[in-house]
């Protein structure tokens, strides 16, 4: 696939910073998400049973996570755009490009074409057919089990790079069926402006795709010691084996 960005060492010096970065700023974002939100959430991604939410894999857990900072609205704000409004960064720092780029965040469907060892992965945007280079230093090591996925991704530069929480797509069938909206009547966040990556999150988790994760992004991961105390009403799913 032709592309015009091909990455430099600087490029991956710079990533490796801002994903760093990434990581805090996403924590002290999801430290303002109310506890409503995380029950929305579980909901319409059908983890929450009887008043619990329950996780699979710490994936999972981080998925909800980025699904509470971007497809949870409150007064048709989610609350990345209520952060930047009411904690404005210093002009030209990296935290300033940093918050510009969430507000620009998409959730796409991607195909992945080739890959860069240990800078990222040319992509194919399967629903506008966008082409791009998706900085991503685990998923360059990853391609060969891992052909589609689903991911927030944040423009950076002449590049773009993931949220940090993705699911790899096993199955056109479920995702055939989240494209289609059928559980958009469901639950009303399904049906708001987070819906489309809602409905694709919930569609893959039913299909059983956390249990194929099969790479570690470098500072993908949000800090779970953290994150997972406000979960309140949530509990890790034991597996047999």
């Amino acid at each position: 696939m032709a592309s015009p960005f091909f990455p430099s060492q600087q490029d991956i010096e710079r990533y490796r910073r801002v994903r760093a970065l990434s990581v805090q700023l996403s924590q002290r974002i999801l430290d303002t998400v109310p506890g409503q939100a995380l029950s929305d959430v579980g909901d319409a991604m059908g983890i929450r049973h009887n008043g619990v939410v329950i996780f699979d894999s710490d994936e999972v857990s981080s998925v909800m996570a980025d699904c509470c900072l971007y497809d949870w609205f409150e007064n048709g704000k989610n609350r990345v755009q209520l952060y930047v409004e009411t904690h404005p960064a210093r002009p030209g720092t990296d935290e300033s490009d940093l918050l510009n780029a969430y507000t620009q965040a998409k959730y796409r469907v991607l195909r992945i074409q080739s890959a860069v060892p240990d800078a990222g992965v040319y992509c194919t945007d399967g629903l506008t057919h966008e082409e791009f280079f998706l900085m991503d230093l685990g998923l360059s090591r990853s391609t060969d089990t891992i052909k589609a996925l689903a991911t927030r991704t944040i423009p950076l530069g002449g590049c773009w790079m993931t949220g940090g929480a993705a699911l790899p797509i096993t199955s056109g069938k479920a995702l055939k069926h989240a494209l289609s909206g059928a559980d958009s009547g469901k639950h009303e966040l399904l049906a708001g402006p987070g819906g489309f990556a809602l409905l694709i999150v919930r569609a893959l988790l039913a299909d059983g795709v956390a249990d194929h994760v099969a790479y570690a992004s470098v500072g993908t991961q949000l800090r779970k010691p953290r994150i997972e105390p406000r979960f309140q009403g949530s509990k890790r799913r034991r597996r047999l084996t």
